[in-house]
């Protein structure tokens, strides 16, 4: 016997979040801002939190990303805190020339890819309710 699966089918071009977190500390950043992995976390949150569905965010993706943007040379990173007021440390983010000219090469294009993706979901879902 024979089960018939429930499951969604997605179009091919749909929007991959950790590229969007990349692009959007890489935004901060290229505004001469420092950022660390909770204030993104929280970013994102805000952001979202009146949304029907929310955004899936989660602290190891921020920092998979952050860390991966170090690895490629796109962000530095620095310990910032104070051991005397036994503040917490905390991992503090800046961009390098090398994720300046990433972002600002890159940018255009995933947003452009974002607004096609969002055409295609409009388009089948006007098909599916005509």
């Amino acid at each position: 016997m024979s089960q018939s699966r429930n499951r969604m089918v997605a179009p091919r071009n749909v929007v991959n979040i950790k590229q969007i977190y990349i692009f959007y500390v890489l935004k901060e950043l290229a505004k001469g801002k420092e950022v660390f992995g909770n204030r993104i976390l929280e970013d994102f949150r805000e952001a979202f939190v009146n949304n029907n569905l929310p955004l899936p965010v989660s602290s190891s993706t921020v920092y998979d990303t952050l860390y991966d943007l170090e690895t490629r040379g796109y962000v530095k990173s620095k310990w910032e805190g104070d051991e005397f007021l036994n503040k917490r440390s905390k991992k503090i983010y800046s961009i390098t020339d090398a994720g300046l000219l990433y972002y600002t090469t890159h940018v255009a294009d995933y947003i452009d890819n974002i607004k096609k993706t969002k055409s295609l979901l409009d388009q089948l879902i006007y098909m599916l309710q005509k």
